[in-house]
């Protein structure tokens, strides 16, 4: 008889090691899959260093010309303007949803305007046009908007906008932004 109850034990026994030992690697999977989510959740870093108020902007990736959408505006007295360049940005892989001529003048080579929403491919669009005016507005809530001026001559190359990119210094958020990627 003591040796049915001292095997029986020993199976009780045996049994609990089991089951802690089960327990343990749960809680240990648990913890790993919470330290993963934490590490890879966006919204802890995108949310920490944001002052309040500050619009949320994207500044990487920096998108495909074949992702960005452009409206392209003759802001001058010369005939067929925005559709040269039109032409180049679409050689250029850009996506021109519309031309037309500008409400009024412009003076420059060409004024780039877009938004929080469209940040990083405004300045990657900014970059193809030599001296333009980077028109950045918090408020802009249309298409990226490209008015061209008087001393406009052509579409920057795609290696020339990238130098020119490069050489930027980087993306720094404006003021009242605050950069999220």
């Amino acid at each position: 008889m003591l040796g049915i109850e001292h095997s029986g034990r020993q199976a009780v026994r045996i049994a609990r090691i089991r089951a802690l030992i089960v327990l343990c690697a749960l809680a240990l999977v648990a913890g790993l899959v919470t330290l993963w989510a934490i590490r890879n959740d966006s919204q802890v870093s995108a949310n920490s260093e944001c002052e309040p108020g500050a619009v949320e902007i994207k500044t990487a990736p920096i998108p495909d010309p074949s992702e960005i959408e452009v409206i392209v505006l003759n802001g001058t007295d010369q005939s067929g303007l925005a559709d040269q360049a039109a032409a180049q940005l679409t050689d250029r892989g850009f996506v021109v949803v519309e031309t037309g001529d500008a409400p009024e003048a412009y003076d420059g080579t060409a004024l780039v305007q877009y938004g929080p929403e469209q940040y990083a491919a405004g300045l990657h669009t900014y970059a193809y046009f030599y001296q333009g005016r980077d028109g950045f507005d918090l408020e802009w809530d249309q298409p990226i908007t490209i008015t061209l001026g008087s001393d406009f001559r052509e579409v920057r190359s795609a290696s020339d906008a990238r130098q020119s990119f490069a050489q930027s210094g980087g993306i720094e958020a404006p003021e009242g932004t605050c950069a999220v990627e």
